[in-house]
């Protein structure tokens, strides 16, 4: 969550642009050529050591090459790339790294009902099923079945665990053990089994972020269907119990242990623990909260967490949660909207344009579900697009504007994900004294009420959102330091005015 109207202490980013190559400046020579793996699905090789250089060439995941330097801060290495200098990131470029799961090599389709000629038919039996270009969780996710679609398998690996199918007139493959021989309607003998189409879709839902277990009835009436809930809350287990029991999803927000973000070798710990969440219930993992911001990686000028080094996080998530359950929906961490550095990333934060904008090109789409976005710190309603009563006119306080620029930065590959949601209001409760939120002073119960119920409508309708959870239910704090109170719609006096707006928009 945001907090404005004070210098925020700002994460620092390991600042990859800006190393001189010329002489000896920022590279150090190899004594001798080092041999390195690529670790990732692939690997940029770029004209200087720079995310905001010129891509060159890619590497992909297995591919070895020779490194003759490294540069100073030990971020990069120096390779030649068809008779050109190129640097590649040293994170995923590794002495004796291996991919994380090997590519295993398709065998002949294990024996089935043959329902069509060429191949057998096989029916999604997950509510979701990733579609992927290898046989290998490293595989780039090229679409996504739902439960129900039946699609062709032209051959199964020999290890049986992943079919060979045909996407979109392409070799793909998906995960066996969610699927079931035989289509789930009849198939006409004569008719060949039609190539799988990406479904693209998903059902919008709504949730809200929990103070007490008191609501999950009346949140299940509004018509929600996730509560979220975050790491550092406590009885966690007590807290997915109750959920589960009130017919509730469960999404945690998780932040581990900020001073070693920025550790590959915590990333590996800390996905690990994520996957325990998903086996104790988690339904959803959020991984990490506001990576652009200091306070959530272990103060400023740390110069070693930059959106690279956040991939590499998610990457390990994704992996370990999707081990632990396919169907868990992993969600990329929501950004503080913020042109607090003028567009930049810098060495003492990082707006979030930039921040998502080189996300998005170390090809992270493919690890997270959706993108997470937080929009809670304005004073306008949801269909206002210009005019906010601030002198900075930015994108950040607008729902337009945060939604647009997070979804269009990867491109539309990935939905986005509401995590935060809400609008402040001091009505029924007593002035903001928290100096940082005093901008919501003049919203009304009314304005809350409307603005949500449109804030669902419209994420609903664009078709760019999956899943919108309201900041908060019925959070008590209300102080100098954060008005939580004036966030949530069960009011300390047992109203909800926000509840009928809600719920009609959800059909209810």
């Amino acid at each position: 969550m945001q907090h404005f109207g004070r210098r925020h202490s700002i994460l620092a980013l390991a600042a990859a642009a800006a190393i001189a190559i010329g002489g000896a400046r920022g590279v150090r020579a190899q004594s001798q050529g080092v041999e390195l793996v690529v670790t990732s699905p692939t690997l940029n090789v770029r004209s200087a050591p720079s995310t905001g250089d010129s891509i060159i060439g890619q590497l992909t995941c297995g591919q070895k090459v020779i490194a003759d330097a490294k540069t100073a801060d030990g971020a990069w290495y120096r390779i030649n790339f068809n008779g050109r200098t190129g640097f590649v990131f040293a994170q995923f470029a590794v002495p004796g790294g291996t991919c994380p799961t090997a590519n295993a090599a398709p065998a002949p389709a294990a024996a089935a009902p043959a329902q069509a000629a060429g191949g057998s038919n096989v029916t999604v039996t997950s509510e979701v099923l990733n579609v992927r270009s290898a046989p290998s969780l490293s595989g780039a996710i090229v679409g996504r079945l739902k439960r129900g679609d039946v699609l062709q398998a032209t051959a199964r690996t020999a290890d049986g665990k992943w079919l060979e199918i045909v996407y979109n007139n392409s070799k793909a493959y998906v995960f066996a053990q969610f699927t079931s021989f035989g289509s789930a309607a009849p198939v006409a003998a004569a008719a060949a089994a039609a190539p799988a189409v990406p479904s693209g879709k998903w059902t919008f839902e709504l949730g809200g972020h929990m103070g007490s277990t008191a609501v999950f009835g009346q949140m299940r009436d509004i018509g929600m269907t996730w509560v979220k809930f975050q790491t550092q809350d406590t009885d966690i287990p007590g807290r997915i119990s109750a959920a589960k029991a009130a017919g509730l999803k469960v999404l945690i927000g998780a932040v581990g242990e900020r001073s070693r973000a920025a550790d590959p070798n915590y990333h590996k710990e800390f996905a690990a623990y994520l996957a325990e969440l998903v086996k104790q219930g988690a339904d959803g993992i959020e991984v990490w909260n506001e990576p652009n911001l200091d306070r959530e990686y272990g103060g400023p000028g740390n110069g070693q967490v930059n959106p690279e080094n956040y991939a590499n996080m998610l990457r390990e998530a994704y992996i370990a949660i999707k081990a632990a359950n396919p169907n868990a929906l992993v969600i990329g961490a929501a950004m503080a909207p913020t042109g607090y550095f003028g567009g930049n990333c810098t060495n003492a934060g990082c707006d979030d344009a930039p921040f998502l904008q080189r996300l998005a090109a170390t090809g992270a789409a493919q690890w997270m579900d959706c993108i997470g976005a937080h929009h809670n710190g304005t004073m306008v309603g949801p269909d206002q697009t210009s005019g906010a009563p601030v002198a900075n006119d930015h994108h950040q306080w607008y729902f337009w504007g945060t939604l647009n620029v997070t979804y269009n930065a990867f491109g539309g590959k990935i939905p986005v994900c509401w995590t935060e949601l809400g609008y402040v209001t001091p009505e029924g409760i007593g002035p903001i004294i928290a100096p940082n939120f005093q901008w919501g002073n003049n919203i009304t119960l009314a304005q809350q009420a409307q603005w949500l119920a449109r804030a669902a409508q419209l994420s609903r309708d664009s078709g760019k959102v999956r899943l919108m959870i309201i900041w908060n239910m019925d959070r008590r704090q209300y102080d100098a330091e954060d008005p939580q109170a004036g966030y949530s719609i069960f009011r300390p006096d047992g109203s909800c005015p926000a509840c009928a707006t809600l719920r009609a928009v959800m059909g209810r």
